[in-house]
């Protein structure tokens, strides 16, 4: 199935869905600002341990757009596909996030997510969208 046609139908990976997003971001032009954490991935032991002593923390967003935004230092977005579902550890980083003032939301799907994206960079900071 072709990413765009795997997009349409709902089927989409998270990775699908990031890339599609960081496309938006860049026609956009806030690629700047929103910023994909690399924080998925198998790795082994070793790395794994290396990249925890480096600061990478377990449940962090997918997304980070480093824009102060109604009201928010920021917005921190996780996002799902049609099958995800939040684990305890993203959960909890999320409330972190709302005790220091950032707009945290989990987003469904390609759609979903660039509405939140569309409404956080571009609408005016009175227009409740959530």
């Amino acid at each position: 199935m072709g990413t765009m046609r795997a997009l349409k139908s709902g089927l989409a990976s998270e990775d699908m869905i990031n890339a599609a997003v960081m496309d938006w971001a860049k026609a956009k032009k806030v690629d700047n600002f929103v910023i994909h954490i690399p924080n998925e991935g198998k790795r082994s032991f070793g790395y794994g341990k290396k990249l925890k002593q480096l600061g990478m923390r377990p449940g962090v967003s997918d997304l980070f757009v480093c824009m102060p935004k109604h009201s928010y230092h920021g917005a921190w977005i996780e996002i799902k596909s049609d099958e995800g579902r939040m684990r305890p550890e993203q959960i909890k980083f999320h409330e972190d996030m709302m005790k220091q003032n950032y707009y945290t939301r989990v987003t469904w799907g390609l759609d979903d997510t660039l509405l939140t994206l569309e409404w956080y960079c571009f609408h005016a900071d009175n227009v409740k969208l959530f």
